[in-house]
């Protein structure tokens, strides 16, 4: 069925217009006053711009933007930039979850003086983001402690032994590269239960600082005894071994080198597996009372030699100890050179 519309001409009379020629007309009219600069958009025109909100989305840092939850395309490049940047609201923590409503969207669009019109939005009636996060795990935390301290000991020259690193829980982050920064207490040895705090980075802000305990042993080697050894018992190789022990536990004047032990004798009883120490040893005397020495006094250009008695139960090397000469019947204080001489000054 073909319609009719009527028209007026320049001479005021009617005329009978067909619906094609009609639709034509008004298409080239429409066509070019839209393409003239400055002249309105029609209101009946479609949105230049689409933005379609994800139902589940991820951000990895503090402001929500449009372009984090949605995809916004058109032919209108500028303002599909502004849009995907305009900030929506706060992410949540690390591992949380908040809701975007539309309503929240078109307040944020006129915010930023956007024409809504232009904009077809599609947001789900359950729009929620999450936040990013990054967990560190006990295991992990163990790992770069049981590391640094690794790296801190080596350039003592030191053996340690890491009994066990206390650290039971699992650390929550926002997403990004994550680095740790392990810091000991000031002045305190290698050794025992010690408190280290872990500085933990991402990218380059100080997100937790957490403490754990490492019991560490330094090990040390130290000459223990064999068998039980009696007093001023002469010490030979068979008497003693060399272990490695915990520092902690070993007295400050424990000895590790043989050749500080091996030709003297123990001042004292000693029991099985103990630890020798300096004041349990000592030098094997020379001199004991009775015996025979020459008595020997030196100057420049001058040497006197006389024998003397000695009258002290023993004496050891370096030692001054009583002596009685033999001819005067005088004691005199000499110095113990070896087992046949002692010095006097002179």
């Amino acid at each position: 069925m073909i319609s009719f519309r009527w028209q007026t001409t320049s001479n005021g009379k009617m005329r009978i217009m067909t619906a094609s020629k009609w639709f034509i007309t008004t298409f080239f009219i429409a066509f070019f006053t839209s393409a003239m600069p400055g002249t309105p958009r029609p209101a009946f025109a479609a949105p230049v711009v689409v933005v379609d909100v994800s139902r589940q989305s991820e951000v990895n840092k503090d402001e929500i933007c449009l372009g984090d939850i949605s995809q916004v395309t058109g032919v209108d490049r500028k303002l599909v930039r502004e849009l995907r940047g305009i900030e929506i609201g706060r992410s949540p923590l690390p591992g949380k979850s908040r809701s975007i409503d539309e309503a929240r969207i078109q307040l944020r669009l006129k915010q930023y003086d956007v024409d809504v019109s232009q904009v077809a939005l599609h947001v789900p009636d359950n729009a929620e983001v999450t936040r990013g996060v990054e967990r560190i795990s006990k295991e992990t935390i163990q790992e770069v402690v049981l590391a640094y301290i690794r790296r801190a000991v080596i350039p003592r020259n030191e053996k340690i032994r890491v009994k066990e690193i206390q650290f039971d829980k699992e650390i929550i982050l926002p997403k990004g590269v994550v680095t740790f920064k392990v810091e000991p207490p000031v002045e305190r040895e290698w050794s025992g239960k010690m408190p280290l705090a872990v500085s933990i980075y991402v990218g380059e802000e100080l997100e937790k600082k957490v403490w754990a305990v490492a019991d560490v042993e330094v090990l040390k080697k130290v000459i223990v005894a064999k068998r039980p050894l009696g007093r001023y018992r002469e010490i030979t190789e068979d008497d003693i071994e060399v272990q490695e022990m915990d520092v902690a536990n070993l007295p400050s004047n424990a000895l590790a080198d043989l050749g500080d032990i091996l030709g003297k004798r123990t001042r004292k009883a000693v029991n099985v597996r103990a630890v020798l120490r300096t004041d349990m040893i000592e030098f094997p005397p020379m001199v004991k009372r009775g015996d025979v020495v020459t008595v020997l006094a030196e100057s420049a250009g001058m040497r006197i030699t006389a024998l003397g008695v000695v009258k002290v139960r023993e004496g050891r090397e370096g030692e001054r100890i009583l002596v009685e000469n033999i001819d005067s019947k005088k004691g005199i204080y000499a110095q113990v050179v070896d087992s046949k001489t002692v010095r006097v000054d002179f």
